[in-house]
């Protein structure tokens, strides 16, 4: 059976159905626009509900834990409290560990995460993060008389809080010196038992943020924080929120820095991590504050 010969168009026809065409996807395109630029953001409605939920931890003095009478206390939580009161709203604060402090952004249980989130580009595809409001390091605490450098823990068994930027920090600084093959890393979901395992001997050392090994050592006479410049590697904190909310994020960009420029930051700071505090660590960074203008 012979085929029936395709319609041809002049050029004519081919040209309105070409301007038809462009016609159909630039209203498409613009009504995408439209539904992008008409998207609510979070910040909407934090401030119509009048209440701000932050994520954070309860394990991780001096930046967040609970004292001894059941109150919220830290850095962290400092931080917390003055982005509400810079927005006008109360401040709810909702128990995470170290999983549950991104799932619960996704999940949208809180509207920020200031959990001690150390900025990975991992995470980045999970999360958006501020500015960095906290720098530091991460280290070991082991048993006094066993290890004077991280070389000497090359080879053992160690222990890391489960999820952990620390883990990712000791296999960079492993590779860096030269060190092959795979460490021996047990994680835990419980500071309080990585702590007990490094006294009781089943791990030859624990790596943590500086200030949180310091913050557990402090009434533990038979073991040190190795004090090493640089420590396995740095530790930038965000706070953490969901992808893709551009006012939301300036909003808590502009809030720290507004807590930085006021004098704030630093009274918290000390508070937490000068001299006479319970885990003294040296400023290493500070929020960047943009001009005016």
């Amino acid at each position: 059976m012979a085929r029936k010969p395709r319609p041809r168009f002049g050029p004519v026809a081919a040209r309105i159905l070409l301007v038809v065409g462009l016609l159909l996807g630039g209203a498409s395109c613009a009504k995408a626009g439209e539904a992008n630029a008409g998207a609510q953001s979070l910040l909407d409605e934090i401030k119509k509900r009048g209440v701000l939920k932050v994520g954070s931890r309860v394990d991780n003095p001096p930046h967040s834990s609970f004292d001894e009478q059941g109150r919220w206390v830290g850095f962290d939580n400092d931080i917390a409290a003055a982005i509400a009161k810079r927005w006008g709203v109360k401040l709810e604060m909702v128990k995470v560990d170290e999983l549950t402090r991104i799932s619960f952004l996704q999940n949208g249980k809180v509207d920020l995460s200031v959990a001690s989130i150390s900025k990975t580009r991992k995470r980045g595809d999970q999360v958006d993060f501020s500015q960095t409001y906290f720098h530091s390091v991460q280290t070991f605490v082991v048993r006094k008389n066993t290890a004077t450098s991280y070389k000497d823990l090359v080879g053992k068994r160690v222990g890391a809080s489960r999820g952990s930027s620390s883990i990712g920090n000791w296999k960079a600084w492993l590779k860096r010196n030269g060190v092959t093959g795979d460490p021996e890393i047990e994680e835990f979901g419980d500071k309080r038992a990585a702590l007990a395992a490094v006294k009781q001997g089943a791990i030859a050392g624990w790596t943590e943020d500086y200030e949180v090994l310091a913050s557990y050592a402090r009434n533990e006479p038979d073991l040190t924080v190795l004090n090493v410049p640089g420590g396995t590697g740095v530790k930038l904190d965000g706070i953490a929120m969901r992808k893709n909310d551009s006012t939301l994020r300036n909003a808590v960009d502009l809030a720290l820095q507004d807590i930085m420029a006021s004098g704030e930051y630093d009274q918290m700071y000390d508070r937490w991590f000068g001299p006479s505090s319970t885990a003294p660590v040296p400023r290493q960074g500070s929020v960047e504050v943009w001009p005016n203008g």
